[in-house]
């Protein structure tokens, strides 16, 4: 910040001369009614903090000016000071272009990107979009007398959910904690996984449905291939065989045969899953057994635990043990029933199709025979029968072979739609482990505790402990009590001192990264009363220390304590004649000259 100067309404308007900022400290020294926090006042209103002035001002000031730059850049502000207080109009000049703002939020919008800072899309108390405004975040840079004293973040307005931390985070480069996008995302993203889940049950029913009685291993489908071509070789040998009786009578031979085969793998197959059924239901017999030990169990346990002379100890934990035990143990034996009763239903499903496709095979195995040991048939009808017969068991390995191929299409299908759910939980659990994986705010948190305790020394507040804990929402408590309980409410002493050595905290580890733009810290009027002199001085002292070897501002305002400056600082008195002291503001007419500018007491 380079300067500070309020235009005045007309002839007899009040004005300020140009103020210029200190290179390291700005010390506003003057007594109480003065005009010190009005022109604190002003400088916050430049910076879209909303004008908060008494009528004198209003009626009589125009627009303040501030003079800054950013990245070598010059930046002016000008704001007009509105007859109600209510309303907004402010220009901003950067690197040669002006920008006029009717409104907080436009403004604030375009100073942020002016500084090279991207506001968040934040979650209102009322769970609508929200975003940072000036006056959400220049109270971590600025304290406004009196009730900014008293909690470690007091705005004009309180609208953001869990305002400070956001604002903290925001002011830090961090990722919000309620980011309206992360939420917007999250809400979307669970929608999709819903959505993903009803597709995977409907594409496994499909599955299941098509996969009944169907062997779609790679032996067997390598099987039925071959299947395939020894049917249409012999299908081929027909059509093209001179010994038409001859070639029929062995193909009808070829295909008694392969129907034998067919019938003893089927018989097989039916044997082994009537053994696999019986086999089930043995074992749901012994599970149930032992559900129904548990369940002895659990009521001997009952009845123990209701007497006084086995355990007199209430709530004693004594069986807690077994109930969990009982509880797990019963849970999974009754899993176990349904994987059981799934499988014995798959089971019989496929018992009831090899049945039928047995009595098929047997008939179409007696047709082969019949033709074969008739003597009325003619050579032709056996060449017809033969060619039926092929063709027929043609077909039905083409058949299974595309039942097949449909269902690895199917599980293809579902392996894909599964991957997909996978990706949309990995999603979901990356959104809602955000905060927790929050290192970067950790870390801030355990380095304002270990600087809060140093500013507390600093300014030697005692009988608090330095035992400070900060949670994820940047409350501070010290040995478990927080500000508000220390300070029984008000703005007590010890209070002023902890709010004070909380916000050296805040700056100190924000100046610590050499491109962050809000380089100050700005005090209106510390209760010096409430303070002993030789603290404050000491807790001044070492921000100047900061602020020097970090290229910072420290702007105070003080009504005793005189503070020594050094030749690059900057005191601001009042220089307008006022009716019984000087003031800050005032007419043109009324401007003093240097050699009747005095100090406070002086």
């Amino acid at each position: 910040m380079k300067s500070l100067q309020i235009e005045p309404l007309g002839d007899g308007g009040w004005a300020s001369p140009l103020l210029e900022f200190g290179h390291r400290t700005t010390m506003l020294f003057a007594p109480n009614g003065s005009g010190k926090s009005p022109l604190l006042r002003a400088l916050a209103s430049a910076m879209g903090f909303p004008n908060n002035f008494r009528n004198d001002i209003l009626e009589k000031c125009k627009e303040v000016v501030l003079h800054a730059e950013s990245e070598g850049k010059p930046l002016v502000i000008r704001r007009t000071i509105d007859a109600t207080n209510l309303g907004f109009y402010a220009t901003i000049d950067f690197d040669g272009e002006q920008t006029e703002h009717h409104s907080e939020g436009t403004f604030s919008l375009s100073l942020f990107q002016t500084l090279g800072l991207k506001p968040p899309k934040l979650i209102s108390t009322k769970g609508e979009v929200a975003q940072p405004y000036i006056a959400t975040l220049l109270p971590v840079f600025y304290l406004i007398q009196g009730f900014g004293y008293s909690a470690a973040y007091r705005a004009p307005s309180s609208f953001i959910t869990d305002q400070f931390v956001e604002m903290v985070r925001f002011a830090f480069g961090l990722n919000p904690k309620h980011s309206y996008e992360v939420k917007k995302t999250l809400i979307e993203e669970k929608i999709a996984l819903e959505a993903q889940t009803r597709k995977i049950v409907a594409a496994q029913r499909v599955l299941e449905y098509q996969s009944r009685g169907v062997d779609d291993s790679d032996a067997n489908q390598a099987a039925l291939q071959r299947m395939t071509e020894n049917l249409t070789q012999q299908l081929d040998g027909l059509r093209a065989s001179v010994d038409s009786k001859g070639t029929a009578s062995s193909t009808l031979m070829e295909l008694v045969r392969q129907k034998n085969g067919q019938i003893r793998s089927r018989q097989l197959e039916l044997y082994e899953l009537r053994n696999r059924v019986a086999g089930i239901e043995t074992i749901r017999a012994e599970i149930d057994g032992e559900i129904k030990t548990l369940g002895l169990n659990e009521e001997a346990r009952r009845v123990f635990t209701s007497f006084q002379e086995i355990c007199r100890v209430p709530n004693c934990g004594l069986f807690i043990g077994s109930t969990e035990s009982y509880g797990k143990n019963l849970l999974y034996l009754k899993d176990q029933i349904k994987d059981l009763e799934r499988n014995s239903q798959r089971a019989e499903i496929r018992a009831e199709q090899l049945e039928e496709r047995l009595e098929e095979l047997v008939a179409e195995r007696q047709t082969l025979v019949d033709n074969i040991d008739s003597p009325s048939i003619s050579d032709v009808d056996q060449l017809v029968t033969a060619v039926q017969a092929l063709t027929k068991q043609l077909v039905g390995v083409q058949g299974e072979l595309g039942r097949i191929s449909g269902l690895k299409d199917e599980r293809s299908k579902l392996f894909k739609l599964e991957r997909e759910r996978d990706r949309i939980q990995d999603r979901i659990d990356e959104l809602t482990n955000s905060g927790r994986a929050d290192h970067d705010f950790n870390k801030l948190r355990l380095n304002l505790r270990e600087l809060t305790v140093k500013w507390m020394q600093t300014l030697a507040t005692e009988n608090v402990s330095t035992n400070v804990d900060i949670d994820l929402n940047l409350r501070f408590t010290f040995a478990g009590e927080t500000i508000e309980t220390i300070g029984s409410g008000g703005s007590s002493s010890t209070t002023i001192r902890l709010v004070l050595a909380i916000h050296a905290a805040l700056l100190e580890a924000y100046l610590s990264d050499k491109s962050r733009p809000f380089r100050f810290l700005i005090l209106d009027t510390p209760k010096q009363e409430e303070l002993h002199t030789a603290d404050l001085a000491r807790y001044l002292t070492e921000l100047e220390k900061m602020c020097e070897a970090n290229d910072a501002q420290l702007l105070f305002s003080s009504t005793e304590y005189d503070h020594p400056t050094g030749p690059k600082d900057r005191r601001w008195l009042p220089s307008y004649r006022g009716p019984d002291k000087p003031m800050f503001l005032g007419k043109r007419s009324d401007l003093l000259a240097d050699s009747e500018l005095t100090l406070p007491n002086k």
